[in-house]
């Protein structure tokens, strides 16, 4: 498994994008099939891509379905909005434990209103801002750190 996706601030809810540790900076993944290029927020040595949809200049554009893999294993699947490789626009991402965002994105970050759904069934709905959202004093991220949020 992989950390790519979720970092919480006081451990609000886990999902199965968390394990192994992070390997490279963030940049860019090329789905070797089709040749186009993603952005990649939280990179792991054996992430990989595919893209189904349009690829305009060698990124991923327009509406589109994106899968993310851990060596073999898939755990992520994006339907959504991309302009040049990042989601911006709605997306919904669904996770193989059974989690569930829907919501608003800018430059892959969810950025306007959002909701996210736990493998428990827990709701955390709101107005993100930069891949951040308050839930009464504690920081939700996603592809973001908590210290990117502000102060309480």
């Amino acid at each position: 498994m992989n950390k790519r996706k979720v970092v919480l601030a006081a451990a609000l809810f886990l999902t199965a994008g968390l394990s192994s540790g992070f390997a490279r900076e963030p940049g860019w993944i090329v789905d070797a099939r089709s040749g186009c290029r993603v952005w990649n927020p939280i990179p792991a040595v054996d992430d990989r891509i595919t893209w189904d949809g349009p690829c305009v200049g060698g990124y991923a554009q327009g509406h589109g379905t994106l899968r993310w893999y851990s060596g073999d294993k898939h755990y992520e699947t994006d339907v959504g909005e991309f302009k040049t490789g990042k989601l911006n626009g709605h997306a919904v991402l669904e996770f193989t434990n059974h989690s569930r965002f829907e919501g608003e994105f800018k430059d892959q970050r969810p950025n306007g209103q959002g909701t996210w759904r736990t493998p428990t069934g827990k709701v955390i709905s709101g107005n993100w801002s930069h891949g951040c959202l308050r839930v009464r004093d504690q920081w939700v991220t996603y592809n973001a750190k908590p210290e990117e949020c502000g102060t309480y």
